[in-house]
């Protein structure tokens, strides 16, 4: 398959953290069958990322998610959901003409921070 290189980036900017363009690809590039894994796997990096700068998901203010296809939406909503019910964020969705790798399906980006 090649070289595979991630397009995921962590900002920080006082206490709020920004995370970019996290995909739910394996190590190698390789894609979940499903796209509620592919959105779990995106999920569960970003969660390692927040864990990094002391935060968790439940801490996350809004969040951003990329598809190729609005239909595809609904079979991440439960996993999204799920993961950041708590927090209860500001979501946009957004439909886009492709990613980076073509295998891809799905990005997701958030903002979280210790305070509301």
């Amino acid at each position: 398959m090649g070289d595979f290189s991630r397009n995921d980036i962590v900002t920080v900017h006082g206490d709020e953290v920004t995370c970019t363009d996290f995909d739910g690809l394996g190590p190698q590039g390789e894609r979940p069958q499903r796209l509620a894994e592919e959105c779990q796997a995106a999920l569960n990096a970003i969660s390692g990322a927040l864990a990094e700068h002391g935060l968790t998901l439940d801490q996350t203010r809004h969040v951003a998610a990329m598809l190729r296809e609005g239909d595809g939406f609904s079979q991440c909503q439960s996993a999204l959901g799920e993961a950041l019910a708590s927090a209860r964020p500001a979501l946009t969705l957004r439909i886009v003409q492709g990613f980076p790798d073509t295998n891809q399906r799905i990005a997701l980006s958030l903002i979280a921070s210790p305070s509301p």
